[in-house]
C-alpha cells in the first residue's frame, strides 16, 4: 500500500515539475519569437543596383532606402543607416529587395582604381624614378605640376622647358592606390628602374614604384603621352593648399637666366 502511495506522489511531483519546465520553455520561446519579430531598420535595395554605384547616388535616387525588417530576417552585418556606407561604392551588384551589408560596399581605393577616377577623366601612367618624381615620395591623392622638356636641335640650342600641366591628381604610385596595397614586390613586377639608393629606401619601408598614374582629361592625355615619348617629363609636388599657379612663358637657353 505504501509503495503505491509513494509512486502516486512521485508521479504527481514529476508531473508538476514537467508542467513548470514546459511553461518556462514556452515563455522563453514566446519571448524569443516576440524579440525576433521586432522590426529593425536596415537599408534595402528598392530595385537592381549596378556595381560601381556610389552610395550617395544610390541613396539620392532612392535605389536604396531604409526599411523595417523583422529581426529574425536581418542579414549579418546589415547596414542600418547611410552613415555606414558614406563615401563608398558598390563593389558587387545588388538585387531588388536585397539587404545592404558592409561587405557589398568598399571605399574607392579598396574597390579598384577605376572607382577613384573623377567623372570626365581617365587614368594614365608614366615612368617614374626617384629623381623625376619628387624623390620617390609621391602618394596617391597628391597634386603635381607636370613639366616637359624638348631638345629638337643637335646642340641643344632649341631646347625648351615648359609647364605642361599646372595641376594633376595622383591616383596611384606603382600599385599603391592609397589603400596600402603597394609593395616593393609589386614595383619589381612592373619593371622598376630605380637606383640602388631608391631600393635601399624601399627596404626602409618606403613604397617605391616604376610608374605614377595621373587623372587627366583626354586632351591632357595627348599632351602628356607626346611629351613623354618625344621629350622628358618631370613632376613637381604641389602643396595641399595650392589652388592656382601663375602662368609662365617657359625657358630656353636664351631666357634661362632672365
Amino acid at each position: 500500500m505504501r509503495s503505491r502511495v509513494f509512486i502516486l506522489v512521485a508521479a504527481v511531483v514529476l508531473g508538476i515539475a514537467a508542467a513548470l519546465l514546459t511553461a518556462q520553455y514556452l515563455r522563453g520561446a514566446t519571448a524569443r519569437l516576440t524579440q525576433e519579430a521586432q522590426p529593425v531598420q536596415v537599408l534595402v535595395a528598392t530595385q537592381d543596383v549596378p556595381r560601381g554605384t556610389a552610395a550617395e547616388d544610390a541613396l539620392k535616387q532612392g535605389l536604396i532606402q531604409v526599411q523595417e525588417v523583422p529581426q529574425r530576417y536581418v542579414s549579418a552585418n546589415a547596414v542600418s543607416s547611410a552613415r555606414g556606407i558614406e563615401g563608398q561604392v558598390l563593389a558587387a551588384a545588388l538585387s531588388k529587395g536585397e539587404q545592404v551589408t558592409r561587405a557589398r560596399f568598399q571605399f574607392p581605393s579598396e574597390a579598384g582604381l577605376s572607382y577613384a577616377i573623377p567623372d570626365g577623366f581617365v587614368a594614365v601612367s608614366i615612368p617614374a624614378d626617384d629623381v623625376t618624381c619628387v624623390g620617390g615620395m609621391l602618394k596617391a591623392g597628391d597634386w603635381v605640376l607636370v613639366t616637359a622638356t624638348f631638345d629638337p636641335g643637335p646642340n641643344g640650342k632649341d631646347a625648351e622647358s615648359r609647364i605642361l600641366l599646372p595641376k594633376a591628381r595622383v591616383l596611384a604610385v606603382g600599385a599603391d592606390t592609397g589603400a596600402g596595397t603597394g609593395t616593393e614586390q609589386a614595383a619589381t613586377k612592373t619593371g622598376s628602374g630605380l637606383t640602388s639608393g631608391a631600393r635601399a629606401n624601399a627596404n626602409a619601408n618606403s613604397v617605391q614604384a616604376a610608374t605614377v598614374t595621373l587623372a587627366l582629361n583626354p586632351q591632357d592625355v595627348e599632351k602628356l603621352v607626346f611629351a613623354e615619348r618625344q621629350g622628358s617629363v618631370w613632376l613637381a609636388l604641389l602643396p595641399t593648399t595650392e589652388t592656382q599657379l601663375p602662368a609662365t612663358a617657359g625657358r630656353n637657353i636664351k631666357t634661362i637666366f632672365k
